[in-house]
C-alpha cells in the first residue's frame, strides 16, 4: 500500500477533497458497522451472510482515495510493521493452503475470512488519525448520540417480547438465517438492539456513553452536541445497560467511568475536575433511581443473571467472573507448544464455521480458541501468533502515550474516554473472532488517535485542518 506524504488539507484543494472523502467513506462505514444487523436480520436476511462484508469494499475505496490522495501518514512505524505482518500472513496462508494442516470444504474462503479478520482494517485507524478533525469526531459523536435513543426503545421492547419474536430473531422464515440470542432468564432473552448479537450492543452501549460523558465533560462539545439531546442519549445508555442482561457490558462501563475518575484526578484542582466529578455524581444519581424504580425488570434480570453466573464461574476459575476475565491472558499458553509451527490455518478458530457454513477438520481435540489470543496461536501458528500479540501490545502502549499526553489538555476528554472504551478489546478483545468486535476496535483506535493527536502538531491532517465544528451531520462523498 502507497504510504504518502501525509500532507494536510493546508496543502492543497485536491489533497483536502480527498481527506473529506475519506471522512465520509469512514463515516458510512461507521454508520453500517451500527446498523448492518438491520440489513441482515430484518431488510434481507436472505443475504445475511454476504452482508456480513458489506463494509469492505467502502473501507478499500478508503484505502484507494488515500493512497491517491497522499494521506497515508509517512514514517509511522506501527503502520508499516501491520502491513509486514498482513504480508507474512498471506505468505503463510499459502503455506497452509499447500500442506492441507487443517482440512476444510472451503479452505480458501477460509483463509481470506481469517486475513481479512486480521488485517484488513488495521490500517484504517491510522487512516483515521491522519484524516479525521475535531468537527469529524463531533459529527461522529452526534450519529452516536441520535441513534442511541431509538436503540434505547428497542432494547426494552425486545427485552418484553419472547425469544422467537421477529423484533429478536429477525424476519427469516428459515431458523437458519434468524439470530436467536442468548437467554437472560426464561422470560426474557438479552437484546441484540440494532446488531445481530448482544456483543455488538453491549460495544454501541459503551462506546456511546464513552462518548456522552466526554461530551458532558467539555462545556464546548456539550454546547454543540445539543444538552436536551445529550440528556436523552445518557438516559438512554443507562436504559440500554439496565435492560443488556450483560455482565461484559456493566464491567466495560465502569472501566469507562474509571477512566473518568482518574481524568478528574489528572484535574484535581481545576474548574474541570468538578466538572467531572458533578457529571458523574449526576449521571449515578439517575441511574439510581431509574434503575430499580422505572426499570425494575431489566434491573433484577440482569442482578439475577450475574448471581447464578458467578456461581457457576466460581467453580471453575478463582475470583468468578474476574478469574475468567484473567483466564484470557494466560490461555494461550497451553497452545503452544502442541500447536503446528504453521497453525492449523487462518480464520479456522473464528466464527467462520457458523458464518460460512463450512466444517473444519483435522484440528487437535485441544485446540479450542475461546479467547483470542489462543485464536493467534491456533490460526497463525506460535511464532507468529506470539508476534501479533505482541503487535497488540505495541498499539496499546502507542494509544496509551498520546492519551496521556492529551489528558493535559482541556478538551483531552475524548481522548481519555475513547481509551478507556478501547484499551481492553484492542489489547485482548475477540478482534480476530467476532466482526463486530473488529469494526470497533479499529474504528475507535483511529477515533481515538485522531482525538489524542489533533492539537499535538503532527503532520496529519487532524492536526492542522480548521473546520468548523458544527458541519453535516452526513459529510458528501462527492464534494
Amino acid at each position: 500500500m502507497l504510504i504518502g506524504s501525509g500532507a494536510t488539507p493546508t496543502a492543497s484543494g485536491e489533497t483536502d477533497k480527498a481527506r473529506r472523502r475519506v471522512v465520509a467513506l469512514v463515516t458510512l462505514v461507521y454508520v453500517l458497522l451500527m446498523t448492518e444487523g438491520v440489513l441482515r436480520k430484518w431488510l434481507m436476511p436472505g443475504l445475511s451472510q454476504l452482508l456480513f462484508f458489506v463494509r469492505d469494499p467502502f473501507v478499500l475505496a478508503a484505502y484507494a482515495v488515500a493512497s491517491v490522495g497522499e494521506l497515508w501518514p509517512r514514517g509511522e512505524a506501527l503502520l508499516q510493521a501491520g502491513m509486514v505482518l498482513g504480508v507474512l500472513a498471506l505468505v503463510l496462508a499459502v503455506v497452509q493452503l499447500a500442506a492441507g494442516v487443517a482440512v476444510t470444504n472451503s479452505p480458501l474462503l477460509f483463509a481470506l475470512y481469517g486475513w481479512r479478520n486480521y488485517f484488513l482494517y488495521v490500517p484504517l485507524a491510522f487512516l483515521i488519525a491522519a484524516t479525521f478533525t475535531p468537527a469529524d469526531l463531533a459529527r461522529i459523536t452526534r450519529i452516536t448520540l441520535l441513534l442511541a435513543v431509538p436503540v434505547a426503545i428497542l432494547v426494552v421492547l425486545q427485552f418484553y417480547s419472547p425469544g422467537g419474536a421477529v423484533i429478536n430473531v429477525g424476519s427469516a422464515d428459515d431458523p437458519t438465517l434468524q439470530f436467536r440470542g442468548l437467554g437472560l432468564d426464561e422470560f426474557h432473552t438479552r437484546p441484540m438492539g440494532l446488531f445481530t448479537s448482544d456483543t455488538g450492543q453491549s460495544q454501541f452501549t459503551v462506546s456511546c456513553l464513552a462518548m456522552a460523558l466526554a461530551t458532558w465533560f467539555t462545556p464546548a462539545a456539550a454546547g454543540r452536541a445539543g444538552r436536551v439531546l445529550l440528556a436523552v442519549a445518557t438516559i438512554s445508555v443507562l436504559v440500554c445497560l439496565a435492560f443488556s442482561g450483560s455482565r461484559g457490558a456493566v464491567l466495560h462501563a465502569a472501566i469507562v467511568v474509571a477512566f473518568a475518575v482518574l481524568l478528574a484526578l489528572r484535574f484535581a484542582k481545576g474548574g474541570q475536575s468538578m466538572r467531572i466529578v458533578g457529571v458523574l455524581l449526576g449521571v449515578a444519581a439517575v441511574a439510581f433511581v431509574l434503575y430499580p424504580v422505572v426499570f425494575h425488570d431489566g434491573f433484577q434480570a440482569l442482578a439475577d443473571r450475574w448471581h447464578n453466573a458467578d456461581a457457576s464461574e466460581s467453580q471453575q476459575f478463582s475470583g468468578g467472573i474476574f478469574g475468567r476475565a484473567l483466564y484470557s491472558f494466560v490461555d494461550f499458553g497451553r497452545l503452544v507448544g502442541g500447536t503446528p509451527l504453521l497453525g492449523y490455518g487462518l480464520g479456522v478458530a473464528g466464527n467462520a464455521s457458523t458464518l460460512l457454513g463450512t466444517t473444519i477438520g483435522g484440528l487437535s481435540p485441544t485446540a479450542v480458541a475461546e479467547t483470542d489470543w489462543s485464536r493467534h496461536i491456533v490460526d497463525l501458528g506460535p511464532i507468529v501468533g506470539v508476534l501479533y500479540i505482541v503487535y497488540r501490545f505495541g498499539l496499546v502502549a502507542k494509544l496509551l502515550h498520546a492519551v496521556l499526553g492529551a489528558s493535559s489538555r482541556a478538551d483531552g476528554a475524548l481522548a481519555v474516554m475513547l481509551f478507556g472504551f478501547v484499551m481492553l478489546e484492542l489489547l485482548s478483545g475477540q478482534i480476530a473472532g467476532q466482526g463486530t468486535i473488529n469494526g470497533y476496535c479499529w474504528l475507535f483506535t483511529g477515533f481515538c488517535l485522531a482525538a489524542a493527536t489533533r492539537d499535538a502538531g503532527g503532520s496529519g491532517a487532524a492536526n492542522q485542518a480548521t473546520a468548523p465544528a458544527a458541519g453535516p451531520l452526513f459529510p458528501n462523498l462527492l464534494r
